[in-house]
């Protein structure tokens, strides 16, 4: 099964190319965006018919039956669409045919194809094309590659055809009938000679033009290009026009002198005919200014960005002028509409600018285009004129016996003047004017309608055809698509595949159902063309538009060995050496996981074992070829041995090859498709004093390369002449050496030495060959009626020799090979190695233990079922930071690529997973591990350290195939630690039973969930404070990663019971939600939890208010599933508030008596200075900041506290710039009653009251303070209080931002003024006490923040209404403005992630009250899709961070925010809780 991951990005589009093959099932897996999304999937085979697919939840299925292009777009039914998202996608698979044999013979992949092109003329009648192709036979050729069979036009050339619906004469067919019955008869032959030979059949198809000669289509005008439906190729017609008749009344040109003279003629002759294209360019400017054009006009953003209305008219007149209507006008209302943007509203200013604007195009700008269109077609003209009269390697022609050019225009029955010219709509007489096909580099001319290359004189014209038009659509020109549609089909009847003659400029639109129509006579059908777009990226638009299977490629067109070396690198290396790319014979998948719920690494199989296997993008398949049946003649450019020595590289290849009928008989000139009017000689005519029996000697050896399993290729320039290309067997590791002599400089014409080391044993030499005599060319007479070449050319052939002229094998030492090589100039020569027995044992080990998860897998299964998840959290992950705490010496460092994120297996699954993809064997990490075992080593010894049993095992593993060759180290790496990751999994799936769930079955839940293994762990320097005396270490949560790893920046305590209950409690870690409740809870001073710890929590921090709260609330949720939590012992760290750190003897009591100190101490008031208050506490911090305050208030019940000179909340941003002037100053405080912290008291007050009325506790009453006395109040008349209040003091009915959309005040009672800024805590209070909240205020709220707070991935933490909004996050910023320097705005408009958790619970929770009070507002599946379509980003960013983790903020619209922690424990765990809330609840969609 091969698997294709459908995405959102550019990856997925006609640019990029993916093969498969026949009988191949895709697997179409969503990428993490999607997952969750409704699609509507859709699927088209090679004939346009839609296919069923096979889906699940994430995936679909369906089988290439065919070859060709299958087509799958999907539709993401989400309205609105998130930002960035495309509503339809679209991707091709092309599925490579196999050539199957009518007859049960052998079938054919297009890698074993071996063709030779014939001219069809000169193959003669077909009586004898058995004896003429049985030399194609004994030359090793198993295709022929036929030129068109069709009737030729009268200049006889090979792709001039005078009718398509007619079989040329000359192949004597006698069939007694017509047409059809010749088809039927060629039909015939052609099986016959199939059937007897095995030989497969390839023609061109000529779609783009037709022989002048051709009657049929004088009829139907609308099916080729003239001056009627395409008039804008008018201006080229009058200059093809023009210089024709300057050519005829020219002299003779014999030299550089006439040439020059000869320009300056021509450029005074054209003179005339630019004054005409200036008429013909102009615009009209009464024309433009009398039409009343609508005023509905509209600008596109490209008009609307144009500097004036000189440029927009420049603009406007590129684009229309190319219409067949253009008739010197424009689109006034576009120009009016510009105008009026700009301020000019009244009609007679707009009359005066355009009229102003046009006089100056047409006076400066037509001239100017004029000019340059002249100047492009004398250059054209005198490269033609240069090359036909004077170049010594041109055609040399007598001057006056042939035109100058060639004409780009036929004319017939007519004289087309320039004043006709000008009034040429509706002149039926302009339809007589046909167009000329021809060739392009680059450029296509498939669309005539924009082209300039026939005006400018860019096109190599063929004069004796006409070019045809089937225009946008098949009602533009019924005839032509009946009348092509018909012959494709006939062609597909007779033959196994097409070349498609002059691909690139063949409309896309018409390849595409020509093609569909051919598949459906044939549907095996092998597709080659050449491309010569210029760009790798269009050549694969079009070869995934038309399904082409393979593009042409030519060696004898090299200019020197390196260039021939690149060559076959680019086009016949399909698989590099030690390929990550599964070991199948053709297609090209990545071992990628399959299964979706391992992220990293590991080749899965599904429930029947079949492999899945990735597909990746590859390079355009080639058919390579020594020589094209349409270039010159390779003696033009090669001395004689070279010819073997292409020959030899093009069989070296790993992809179909191909040669040219003449190349083996050594025929030393070009066999013209136009001028060549003799017969090839047959099987009984000819003799094997030529390349034949080197060339069937070759193809063997090609076909043994592909039949034995050497798919992988290495292309070493070993020297400046010689090339070796070696093929690797990737299961036995055997190789196979084609060294290939090159002759291009005097040195490579003699005999030298070279000798190849490697590592191996058993060399059996495959092939010698060498041209023996003579080195240069000989003679040559050619013969009158056959087609023939050089002769006395000795070619020696040795296959398999028992003794070798050319290798000479020792061994240096065991294991080790010098291969000494003679080479004589062109020679080929292949050898066989074969490994060193120490690497046989070792891949045996590898093939047999390692690939089998029956074994392998069974094994580590055992092994991990002694770890627990710390010691996963060792094995997996553990950062630079962490490990060079614990003495470890840091994560591994790869040279030239960095150090890894992670010291354990993820760090190097993160980096092989993209080179996997990509199958990137020459990546930084791969090369490292060719040139030692040092990754295996490193691995090995850190477990070891920590006495991990998994260490000796993998110990035992490394040595077991540390003898496998070194290029294949990175894949048997790869697949080991894969296979590690994949076992660690599966404990993780034990020992988490929310792993287990069907919420643990998603795969974004399951990411976020191994955050938790992530980021808990023992690190030791932490701050957490230990539970008893004689306990040494207890986990720790990590704020994030790396940058919150070690020491006091580790364990926060806001942060750490922000994210505990999603990491630990939803995960079922209780056992460590215990500890950390507990731990914390003995640091407990003034009433408050320290923010920071240090020296082990005995010198903390207690500057936060909130972090007390976010423990409360951590308890009360833990309380639920460990009802035991609330007697848990703890040994309090301080006994009094200004008590140093407890004696051995300390103060104990209970996590339910902290809570009831915690309400006690609020209720009383809570004043205290930071204890070591000053720089060394706090370098930025102004001295009253130290001052710290907390309490109630007393008439609402509201938590309250803090000052204007501290922050004692989430948003803690003290500035330090002074050059700014914001340091020391809070840019948050938050002071006064916090809305988070009102709604945590009021829950943590409510559950104390439920706690007693159940009888837990024996008090349950506070004395609070009120002024300058206290009254004692009950935890419920408490809790009564704050919602009495809490609608009416914080709802905000609008208008501070200038809107009437309401919403929840952040603060009450603020001395800083930040009571009624929009942020986002209202949400926590929300989910943390909804009763508070009126169910209509708080859906209304949760749109005013859905609209200005909700960004891509996090929420913004401040309204961008707001006078201090400052979206973008830089600590670096040393720049003058305080709202910006060193990072002040860190809460003041950058999105944080974690928020966004909270938001979507509350946003969950409003969709239930919507759904109770009008069940159909929306559908439980619109809701699920909304959810899903939110946490599209978030599944992109933990499958993409290198850290594997959610980031702590984003920069305005998710942008990244390089300052930002990439894994951050609270935006994992908030976004948790909220998964696990949505599974329970209706819209799960489970």
């Amino acid at each position: 099964m091969t698997v294709l991951s459908l995405d959102l990005g550019p990856r997925l589009s006609n640019q990029n190319l993916y093969r498969a093959h026949t009988g191949d099932t895709i697997c179409l897996q969503r990428c993490p965006e999607l997952k969750g999304i409704q699609l509507n999937l859709k699927c088209t085979n090679p004939v346009g018919e839609e296919i069923l697919l096979r889906q699940d939840a994430d995936r679909a299925y369906f089988t290439l039956s065919s070859g060709g292009p299958y087509r799958v777009t999907w539709h993401i039914v989400v309205n609105p669409l998130p930002l960035n998202w495309t509503s339809v996608s679209m991707v091709t698979i092309l599925a490579d045919p196999v050539l199957t044999s009518t007859n049960s013979g052998p079938s054919l992949t297009i890698d074993q194809i071996a063709a030779q092109s014939h001219l069809t003329k000169c193959c003669g009648e077909v009586q004898r094309w058995g004896d003429v192709f049985r030399v194609s036979v004994e030359s090793g050729y198993n295709t022929i590659h036929l030129t068109p069979v069709q009737e030729l036009g009268i200049s006889k050339s090979s792709y001039s055809l005078h009718s398509h619906h007619k079989i040329s004469s000359s192949l004597n067919l006698n069939s007694g009938g017509g047409y059809e019955e010749d088809l039927e008869m060629l039909s015939r032959h052609l099986q016959d000679i199939h059937n007897k030979t095995g030989l497969f059949f390839l023609t061109d198809v000529v779609w783009n033009h037709v022989s002048i000669c051709n009657r049929e289509i004088l009829s139907h005008p609308e099916s080729y290009y003239n001056l009627y439906n395409t008039p804008n190729l008018i201006p080229a017609y009058l200059i093809d026009r023009s210089i024709h008749e300057f050519g005829n009344a020219q002299d003779n040109i014999t030299d550089v002198q006439d040439l020059s003279s000869f320009e300056i003629k021509l450029r005074n002759h054209l003179l005339g005919t630019a004054q005409t294209l200036e008429k013909l360019y102009k615009i009209d400017l009464n024309k433009v200014l009398d039409v009343k054009k609508s005023t509905e006009a509209s600008l596109c953003e490209s008009q609307l960005n144009k500097k004036d209305i000189n440029d927009l008219i420049k603009a406007l007149w590129l684009v229309n002028y190319k219409e067949p209507e253009y008739a010197g006008d424009i689109d006034v209302g576009i120009l009016r509409k510009f105008l009026e943007q700009r301020g000019v509203t009244s009609e007679p200013d707009q009359n005066s600018k355009i009229s102003a604007a046009i006089c100056h195009f047409n006076d400066v700008e037509v001239p100017t285009i004029v000019d340059q269109i002249l100047n492009k077609v004398i250059s054209a003209v005198m490269g033609t004129v240069k090359y036909r009269f004077l170049d010594e390697h041109g055609p040399k022609l007598s001057f006056g016996n042939v035109p100058i050019v060639d004409r780009y225009f036929h004319v017939s029955d007519i004289t087309f003047t320039e004043e006709l010219a000008l009034d040429i709509y509706r002149k039926e007489d302009a339809q007589r004017i046909k167009t000329c096909n021809g060739w392009t580099a680059g450029e296509s001319v498939s669309d005539m309608n924009s082209t300039m290359a026939y005006t400018n004189r860019e096109v190599v014209i063929w004069g004796d055809s006409v070019k045809l038009r089937y225009g946008d659509r098949r009602e533009d020109s019924p005839w032509l698509w009946d009348y092509m549609t018909k012959y494709t089909c006939d062609m597909a009847s007779l033959f196994h595949g097409f070349r498609i003659d002059n691909c690139h400029n063949t409309p896309l639109h018409v390849g595409e159902e020509l093609l569909r129509a051919a598949r459906h006579v044939q549907p095996q059908l092998y597709i080659v063309a050449e491309l010569f777009t210029g760009s790798e990226e269009r050549d694969c638009e079009i070869i995934n538009r038309m399904g082409i299977n393979s593009c042409i490629r030519e060696l004898s067109q090299s200019h020197s060995p390196r260039h021939l070396g690149e060559l076959i690198y680019h086009y016949g290396e399909s698989k590099p050496c030690g390929s990550f790319i599964h070991n199948i014979p053709h297609g090209d998948v990545v071992h990628q996981p399959g299964d979706e719920n391992i992220p990293l690494g590991d080749q899965t199989c599904t429930e029947d074992n079949t492999p899945q296997l990735s597909l990746g993008s590859s390079r355009p398949h080639a058919m390579l070829m020594d020589q094209t049946h349409d270039n010159p003649c390779p003696f033009d450019q090669h001395p004689l041995p070279n010819v073997l020595a292409l020959s030899g590289l093009m069989c070296a290849a790993k992809c179909s090859i191909g040669s040219n009928r003449g190349y083996d008989e050594l025929v030393p000139h070009h066999i013209h498709v136009v001028e060549e009017e003799r017969l090839y000689q047959g099987w009984s005519q000819s003799d094997d004093e030529d390349l034949k029996p080197a060339k069937k000697a070759l193809i063997k050896l090609h076909q043994r390369l592909e039949d034995k399993g050497y798919y992988e290729t290495f292309v070493d320039q070993a020297r400046e002449d010689v090339v070796i290309v070696t093929r690797h067997h990737p299961d036995t590791c055997s190789k196979v050496l084609v060294v290939v002599a090159t002759s291009w400089s005097e040195d490579s014409s003699l005999t030298r030495n070279y000798t190849v080391s490697l590592p191996g044993e058993n060399v059996k030499v495959l092939l010698e060959t060498e041209i023996l005599s003579p080195q240069t060319l000989p003679k040559h007479t050619n013969n009158k009626d056959y087609i023939t070449g050089l002769s006395g050319v000795k070619i020696d052939v040795r296959e398999n020799p028992l003794s070798s002229k050319m290798v000479t094998v020792s061994k240096p030492d065991e294991g080790n090979l010098d291969i000494d090589l003679l080479l004589t100039p062109g020679c080929v020569i292949a050898v066989e190695v074969e490994p060193p027995q120490s690497s046989k044992t070792a891949l045996q080990y590898f093939n047999s233990y390692i690939l089998c998860p029956e074994k392998f897998d069974k094994d580590l299964d055992k092994v991990f079922s002694t770890l627990d998840l710390l010691d996963l959290n060792y094995v997996l992950y553990r950062c630079n930071e962490e490990e060079r705490v614990d003495g470890c010496g840091g994560v591994y460092h790869i040279p030239h690529h960095g150090n890894l994120t992670y010291a354990g297996i993820v760090g190097f699954l993160q980096v092989l997973e993209t080179v996997t993809k990509n199958n990137d064997t020459g990546h930084p990490l791969c090369r490292n591990l060719c040139e030692g075992w040092w990754m295996a080593d490193y691995t090995v010894n850190r477990l070891k350290k920590k006495n991990l049993k998994l260490g000796f095992f993998l110990e035992e593993i490394f040595f077991a195939v540390e003898a496998v060759p070194n290029y294949t180290r990175p894949k048997v790496f790869y697949k080991i630690i894969s296979s590690v990751y994949s076992a660690c999994l599966r404990q993780i799936r034990k020992l988490i039973p929310t792993m287990k769930t069907s919420v643990g079955n998603s795969w974004f839940v399951e990411q976020l969930v191994l955050t938790s293994v992530q980021l808990v762990g023992k690190v030791g320097d932490t701050g957490i404070p230990v539970l008893l005396q004689d306990k040494e270490s207890v986990a720790s949560l990590a704020a994030g990663l790396p940058h919150f790893s070690h020491g006091f920046m580790r364990c926060w305590g806001r942060d750490t019971f922000i994210a505990l209950p999603g990491l630990l409690i939803k995960t079922g870690r209780l056992d460590v939600a215990r500890d950390l409740v507990v731990g914390f809870a003995r640091t407990l001073r003034y009433g408050l939890i320290p923010n920071l710890l240090s020296e082990r929590g005995h010198r903390p921090r207690y500057n936060c208010r909130d972090a007390v709260w976010w423990w409360c609330r951590s308890v009360k949720l833990l309380y639920k599933h460990q009802p035991s939590i609330l007697q848990e012992s703890v040994y309090r760290l301080f006994y009094k508030d200004d008590s140093p750190v407890s004696p051995q003897t300390p103060f104990v009591c209970t996590v339910f008596d902290v809570i009831t100190e915690v309400l006690q101490r609020h209720a009383a008031g809570i004043t205290f200075r930071e204890e070591n208050a000053g720089r060394e506490l706090d370098e930025h911090l102004l001295d009253p900041g130290f001052n710290m305050t907390a309490g109630v208030d007393p008439e609402t019940g509201f938590i309250r506290g803090g000052s204007r000179h501290n922050c004692g909340t989430w948003m803690d941003k003290v500035g330090s710039s002074s050059q700014a002037g914001n340091k020391g100053i809070p840019a948050t405080p938050r002071d006064g009653s916090a809305i988070e912290l009102v709604a945590m008291g009021y829950q943590t007050v409510s559950w104390m009251a439920e706690l007693f009325e159940s009888g837990i506790g024996t008090t349950s009453v506070v004395n609070m303070k009120t002024g300058s006395t206290h009254k004692t109040v009950s935890y419920r008349e408490w809790s009564e209080m704050i919602k009495e209040n809490f609608e009416d003091k914080f709802w905000c009915s609008g208008g501070y931002y200038g809107n009437a959309n309401g919403y929840y005040r952040d603060t009450l009672g603020s001395e800083s003024g930040g009571d009624e800024k929009l942020r986002p805590n209202q949400t926590f209070a929300m989910v943390i006490a909804p009763e508070l909240f009126k169910p209509s205020h708080m859906s209304e709220a949760l749109k005013t923040i859905g609209t200005n707070l909700a960004g891509l991935v996090g929420m913004s933490t401040l309204s961008p209404e707001d006078a201090d909004y400052q979206p973008y996050y830089d600590t670096g910023n040393h720049g003058n403005d305080y709202r910006t320097a060193h990072g002040f705005n860190y809460h003041q408009g950058p999105e944080w992630v974690w928020c966004m958790g909270f938001y979507l619970r509350a946003k969950l929770r409003d969709f239930q009250h919507l759904k109770k009070d009008n069940p159909d507002c929306m559908s439980d599946d619109e809701i699920g899709q909304y959810f899903a379509t939110v946490l599209a980003p978030h599944r992109a960013m933990i499958a993409s961070d290198p850290y594997r983790g959610l980031t702590e903020l984003t920069n305005k619209g998710g942008q990244h925010c390089p300052n930002s922690c990439p894994t951050q424990a609270w935006s994992s765990g908030c976004l948790l809780e909220f998964l696990v809330e949505l599974e329970q609840s209706e819209f799960s969609g489970s």
